[in-house]
């Protein structure tokens, strides 16, 4: 999956003034371990709106006029110090309206310490277990946008089926981002830890009280489309007893569960910004 960025005021301006015939061609700088910079200068010869500077993600967004065969290129004395990039020009073929994608790949001394984890954002959904009727659904999205003010840092949903318990995380806060890089998309980190505040109702029959409760998770994206590899860890505790566990996926943190179907996705575009 590759990583889409919000276009400018300015670059929205600029399209909504254009013939339906204009494309947007979305162009990445960065290492093959995901360390990039901002204020790299890109340039596609016959575009719309000429060069632009990459941001902290390596990415800038540049419009064509219509579909055809264009250059890429980047100034390499923009570059920051130590990369390289050969060639510095690319050739590229839009060939639909919609966005087109175009990677470039730096190389030299500086692509050889990863970027450091910084802020991220979750989207998943998918189930636990195996059989006719799985042992646990979940979904939701924490930090959307990579924003911790927006809907009071996300929701996160869990079905007990066995139990008849619905879980909803209504009040989230990340704790960190951590491990390796990954291309799904491209992001240099995929764990992210996050806790908070919800509620636990029965369902289907199960004529449990709705209560209060707190809960700590864990979300390891290792795949993009991740059944079978992503992992998941939630221990949800009621908030009037705090030793009562509820409701619980995975052994711990360091132990989380493997999901069988559905995808666990770490974000970082937006943030930062």
């Amino acid at each position: 999956m590759k990583l889409k960025t919000i276009l400018s005021g300015l670059l929205a301006a600029a399209l909504s003034g254009l013939t339906a015939s204009a494309c947007l061609v979305q162009v990445r700088v960065a290492c093959p371990n995901d360390t990039t910079a901002s204020g790299i200068t890109v340039c596609i010869a016959g575009s719309i709106t000429g060069c632009a500077l990459t941001d902290n993600l390596g990415i800038v967004s540049i419009l064509v006029p219509a579909v055809g065969n264009y250059t890429v290129c980047v100034d390499s004395s923009t570059l920051p110090a130590g990369a390289t990039l050969k060639p510095n020009c690319k050739n590229i073929n839009v060939l639909t309206e919609d966005t087109t994608y175009v990677d470039l790949t730096l190389g030299g001394n500086f692509c050889s310490t990863p970027p450091p984890p910084g802020p991220c954002w979750l989207t998943g959904g998918g189930t636990l277990g195996k059989g006719k009727t799985p042992d646990f659904s979940f979904g939701g999205v924490v930090y959307p946008g990579c924003s911790p003010k927006a809907a009071e840092g996300g929701n996160w949903n869990v079905i007990s089926h066995a139990d008849g318990l619905h879980f909803q995380g209504q009040a989230i806060v990340v704790d960190s981002c951590s491990g390796v890089s990954t291309k799904s998309p491209k992001v240099n980190v995929n764990i992210i830890d996050f806790h908070g505040t919800g509620i636990l109702s029965g369902i289907g029959g199960n004529p449990a009280d709705t209560i209060p409760v707190t809960f700590v998770a864990r979300a390891v994206d290792n795949l993009d489309g991740g059944g079978g590899s992503d992992l998941l860890f939630l221990s949800v505790v009621a908030a009037f007893d705090g030793n009562a566990v509820v409701l619980q996926i995975g052994n711990s943190a360091a132990d989380p569960a493997v999901i069988s179907t559905g995808n666990l996705q770490i974000h970082t575009s937006s943030c930062g910004k």
